[in-house]
């Protein structure tokens, strides 16, 4: 699911960091080796329900493959930036923030395809944490930061750079537990923490998750802002960003003729 998202980071660091991406077959490679590990590592969900130790070490064998890819490209497109004369417009911040997410989501998936560790770790807010670090501030950023990308040469105007690197894309992570309270066992669906009490309270009273509202507002201002940028005539270059690839030889929006 991730490796589209990944694609589209290789199109945006080089272009905003002016220089091409380095190491351009490593990272081809490493994206079909990152495609075909996907479909062999399922099992590393079933570590604790009941499968064969040998499918178990099987699998986490695999699990731990994937890092070596995932790898390649981080630093890759880390030394893509290097010493490039880096401007950043909205596409690259999202660029950036997917790095840093990406970075977090993968070093937990280590703990986790760990099979001394994930047999601890598993069923708990972690694994939550892992999920989304890699889905939402991996996979769902870059579409984001794709969509800002090549929203220019899609629809022939340019959004507000103005509101384009707005924060509200972040919050805390959804699911409400339901486990013993260290101190008071019997009181089944206290928060386990005290750390944790304030947002089961909010979360509870007003039935909102807070991840999902903060989400939920960045995502109605994005929305916003780049569609009342189609209520304007046409503005956009043909080359905003000082793109190399063929799609900004052609017009904004691309003739129909």
């Amino acid at each position: 699911m991730i490796v589209p998202g990944m694609a589209i980071i290789s199109e945006i660091i080089p272009t905003f960091s002016r220089k091409t991406i380095f190491g351009y077959r490593a990272i081809a490679y490493s994206s079909v080796a990152l495609a075909l590990l996907g479909f062999l590592v399922w099992g590393h969900h079933m570590f604790v329900a009941g499968q064969s130790e040998l499918a178990t070490v099987v699998f986490s064998a695999l699990t731990f493959l994937v890092a070596i890819p995932s790898g390649v490209k981080l630093f890759n497109w880390l030394a893509t930036m290097y010493k490039g004369n880096i401007s950043l417009e909205t596409p690259m911040l999202y660029a950036i923030s997917f790095l840093l997410l990406f970075a977090i989501g993968g070093l937990t998936g280590i703990f986790l395809g760990a099979l001394s560790t994930d047999v601890h770790l598993t069923d708990t807010y972690f694994v939550v944490a892992h999920f989304h670090y890699v889905m939402m501030g991996g996979t769902v950023i870059a579409f984001i930061g794709g969509v800002h990308y090549w929203w220019p040469k899609i629809t022939g105007r340019m959004y507000s750079e103005k509101m384009g690197p707005h924060r509200l894309l972040a919050g805390i992570h959804r699911f409400q537990h339901d486990l013993p309270h260290p101190v008071f066992p019997r009181q089944q669906g206290h928060a386990a923490t005290l750390l944790q009490l304030p947002r089961s309270v909010s979360a509870s009273a007003c039935r909102f998750d807070l991840w999902v509202v903060g989400t939920g507002m960045g995502l109605l201002i994005t929305a916003a802002y780049l569609l009342a940028s189609l209520r304007k005539p046409y503005d956009a270059p043909d080359n905003p960003w000082g793109g190399t690839t063929m799609e900004w030889l052609t017009s904004s929006p691309p003739s129909r003729a």
